[in-house]
């Protein structure tokens, strides 16, 4: 008799568990299911104005979130009146795109497979195995969070080098370049996966032949890694700095099989490893720029999500860059909800200075965001 009713005590507290982890779970799962709590974020750079204003009218949009430049949220007043309004700031931080390194140290530039410097137009890109490179990194993160103590790191341009804001729809992985073949990436290569490069192949576009040839998952994995590393020290760091600080990660706008999986293959980022480090993910979603309709920014938020199971932060584009087709009212309107559907958890902006200048934008966004019909 105590036997069993020992047993019908066990088999209880088993039943409860379960029922508790249930909660928990469908719980967290409702949050996600929900549009409370959005981020409705906006990337700002540079800003002259009367700063009162500028917050007035942030909180009259809906504006809970601001994505800064390092040197803005420098300023003194900028940053005071940051903290006493009730929005969150993420300071903007790039990583890998560096021209102002590469202008005194033209070294550090990542090499494509075609043996060239990692540049297109503005865009200049930093070998990612650069111990010291990385490093300096770190420390004026390090710098950053002791000196300006932001709420949040938005780590952006932590990929390997492309020109994605002109990568169309119709392009293929072979027309994309893929780095880096420099002799510290080739050399740390081989160290770490003991893959043997033969002595006969003397460039660079020679042994990146090879290499995807031969070893193209190995080559994929293994840069992958560099940059998923990379995440994972930076936060490891600044939560030691300060515990409770958010990290944002910008990502690639591309899908897991867009492009023969280029999102891999190229930038390197494997969103379901960085996905532990990371409190957001936010893929670039700039629809307009890459010749894409609206309803592509939620396939790719779902995509990620899918991938992941974490918290989707798309950004949209305000106005038309790179194209001459202007970006309309309606077109931006429906970016914003297409932003917006779930699992998404918020939208960001790019960026206010556009958007100031555009009064029917911000009627869209107050309309949108204060009725929250999606």
């Amino acid at each position: 008799m105590i036997k069993e009713t020992r047993n019908t005590y066990i088999i209880v507290g088993i039943v409860l568990t379960l029922l508790v982890f249930l909660f928990l779970h469908c719980t967290n799962k409702k949050d996600k299911a929900t549009n409370e709590g959005q981020i409705a974020g906006v990337k700002i750079y540079d800003y002259d104005g009367k700063l009162p204003e500028l917050f007035n009218e942030w909180h009259e949009l809906g504006i809970n979130t601001i994505f800064s430049s390092v040197s803005l949220y420098s300023n003194d007043d900028f940053r005071s009146m940051a903290r006493k309004s009730d929005i969150t700031t993420y300071i903007i931080i790039p990583i890998f795109f560096n021209p102002e390194a590469l202008e005194e140290e033209q070294d550090l530039y990542a090499i494509t497979d075609q043996g060239e410097e990692a540049k297109d137009e503005w865009v200049k890109f930093v070998c990612p195995s650069r111990k010291e490179y990385r490093d300096r990194k770190i420390n004026s993160i390090r710098k950053i969070i002791r000196e300006l103590d932001p709420g949040g790191l938005s780590i952006d341009f932590i990929r390997h080098f492309v020109f994605w804001e002109k990568v169309y729809p119709e392009r293929t992985l072979a027309s994309l370049p893929i780095t880096c073949f420099c002799s510290s990436c080739l050399t740390r290569f081989q160290t770490d996966t003991k893959i043997s490069i033969p002595d006969s192949l003397t460039s660079a576009t020679e042994t990146a032949d090879w290499i995807k040839k031969n070893y193209l998952p190995s080559w994929t994995e293994w840069k992958c890694n560099l940059i998923t590393s990379m995440v994972q020290e930076i936060t490891a760091e600044a939560k030691k700095m300060k515990s409770d600080i958010m990290i944002n990660v910008h990502i690639i706008p591309w899908g897991q099989n867009d492009f023969e999986g280029a999102a891999k293959i190229v930038a390197g980022q494997d969103f379901s490893q960085i996905v532990p480090y990371a409190d957001f993910l936010s893929p670039i979603t700039y629809a307009h720029m890459v010749k894409r309709e609206p309803s592509w920014i939620h396939s790719v938020v779902q995509d990620v999500y899918q991938q992941t199971s974490g918290d989707i932060l798309p950004g949209i584009q305000v106005k038309e860059a790179y194209l001459e087709d202007t970006l309309s009212i309606n077109e931006f309107r429906e970016s914003l909800k297409e932003a917006l559907k779930l699992p998404s958890r918020g939208v960001v902006f790019w960026s206010w200075d556009q958007l100031e200048q555009d009064p029917q934008k911000k009627d869209v966004i107050r309309a949108v965001l204060k009725n929250r019909k999606y």
